[in-house]
């Protein structure tokens, strides 16, 4: 079923793409966040609360999605990958989501992301180091 799924994404990645605008939005702009986690990751229900919490002090809401979610099309202001290790769902995801700021960990082709957050060493970084980066940066723009 895995493959299935995957290839119908992969088909459908040009006509489900999103047609709206991005860029890089402040902090204040920002009331709700869908952040798309690889559950086999491990310590990542410390990292939702984290993310949670950040995101409330700001008023904004966040929603979670998974590779197996049936709807990975989403609309927000802020879409967030956390992935250390690039996917097909994770692109599907990227592309056809409505957010106006999209930060992830990889870049695909066609230049899906607005900001990038990247592993400098031979091991990925957890993904709780990656979102600490991405909150300093996040928080720094005006």
């Amino acid at each position: 079923m895995k493959l299935m799924r995957k290839l119908i994404r992969r088909l459908c990645l040009r006509s489900h793409r999103s047609r709206t605008a991005t860029g890089v939005i402040p902090l204040s702009e920002v009331f709700s966040v869908v952040v798309f986690t690889d559950d086999s990751e491990a310590g990542l229900e410390p990292l939702k609360v984290a993310i949670k919490s950040f995101f409330a002090r700001n008023g904004a809401v966040v929603r979670y999605i998974r590779a197996d979610d049936e709807d990975l099309r989403t609309t927000s202001d802020v879409f967030i990958a956390l992935n250390s290790v690039p996917s097909i769902d994770e692109r599907y995801a990227a592309v056809c989501s409505g957010a106006r700021f999209k930060i992830g960990r990889h870049q695909f082709p066609g230049q899906i992301y607005d900001l990038v957050v990247t592993d400098h060493g031979e091991e990925p970084a957890p993904a709780s180091e990656a979102f600490a980066l991405i909150q300093k940066l996040i928080t720094s723009i005006q």
